[in-house]
């Protein structure tokens, strides 16, 4: 199942973009008044057939590029490569089309520059800010780098002036001990929590500014996790901030991102790209109706945690596409 999110000024206008996006017999499931003003309305839709294994695909695709740029009059090579680089990452076959089509449309010769602007115009992007104005909580399974994330972008909000205060209900042994350390090393406090009550008293009782909170790893495929995970969130009035690694299939992503969206997720970290080829997941977290919040190439909190530019998914979805046709 696909859950997309949608914002613009009016109803009726994003109404017309579900339509448009998700055709006639998208569930609408909640809507309301957006961040920034305007409506904000999330649907979801059954999700289609992923690429077919073989060439077929990637020659169609790659053909209609071809057939666009000939056209035009442009012998770029740019809609071509965005083509072969969307099969090479095994990205669904919807998600590929609405893509290259968009691409088609905005296509400025620089594949790179014009797959950002395919993959602003479809998807979300929303950083996480400095003072985000409520508790964060994240989210995701064993591994994914959750406390290296908070651990990165509390060191951000500690450079920006904020004093962030972080939270974790991980009890696992070793867990407060990581976390621990991260905090020492930024001179910020650390509250440890078990179950949501106790959450909600600590999170109350701590003094205006932003709240990162861990949590122990989840199955997002396991439902009592995921009704564990609500519970939590609602105890702390918290956002939902999906951490996942890029190097699931895009359909393991899609489905993940889409029952974490569920759970009350709105947007998404991308872990581990360093340690991913095929990032297709990169766009199943989009097709999930995640907004793209940061992405991170690394472990180790010195390396930082970048906001997820389209420009730098771009980067990420063509350049070890690149690789492998050189």
């Amino acid at each position: 199942m696909r859950l997309r999110t949608f914002t613009g000024p009016t109803l009726s206008g994003v109404m017309a973009q579900v339509r448009q996006e998700l055709g006639p017999d998208a569930v609408i499931l909640s809507s309301a008044d957006a961040p920034g003003g305007g409506v904000e309305v999330r649907a979801a839709a059954e999700r289609g057939a992923v690429t077919p294994a073989g060439e077929e695909a990637e020659t169609a695709l790659a053909r209609r590029a071809k057939d666009r740029a000939k056209a035009r009059g442009d012998a770029s090579e740019g809609l071509s490569r965005i083509a072969k680089a969307l099969h090479w990452h095994e990205i669904s076959e919807d998600a590929a089309r609405a893509i290259v089509e968009a691409a088609m449309q905005l296509e400025d010769g620089a594949a790179t520059a014009t797959l950002a602007r395919a993959l602003d115009q479809r998807y979300g992007v929303h950083p996480v800010e400095a003072d985000p104005g409520r508790p964060l909580l994240f989210a995701g399974p064993p591994g994914a780098g959750k406390s290296s994330a908070i651990a990165k972008l509390a060191a951000r909000a500690v450079h920006e002036g904020a004093r962030p205060a972080l939270v974790t209900c991980d009890t696992r042994s070793g867990a407060r001990e990581q976390m621990t350390a991260y905090a020492d090393a930024l001179d910020l406090t650390l509250e440890c929590v078990d179950g949501p009550r106790e959450l909600s008293m600590i999170v109350s009782g701590l003094p205006a500014g932003p709240v990162l909170i861990d949590t122990a790893g989840i199955n997002p495929f396991d439902l009592d996790d995921l009704d564990d995970l609500a519970d939590l969130a609602d105890g702390a009035d918290a956002e939902i901030v999906a951490v996942l690694e890029a190097g699931v299939s895009a359909g393991d992503a899609e489905d993940a991102g889409a029952l974490l969206a569920a759970a009350g997720a709105g947007r998404v970290v991308i872990t581990k790209l360093d340690a991913a080829r095929r990032r297709g997941a990169i766009i199943g977290y989009g097709e999930a109706g995640l907004a793209y919040a940061h992405i991170s190439a690394s472990p180790y909190i010195g390396a930082g945690i970048a906001p997820a530019t389209g420009l730098r998914l771009a980067r990420a979805l063509l350049e070890d596409a690149d690789l492998e046709d050189a």
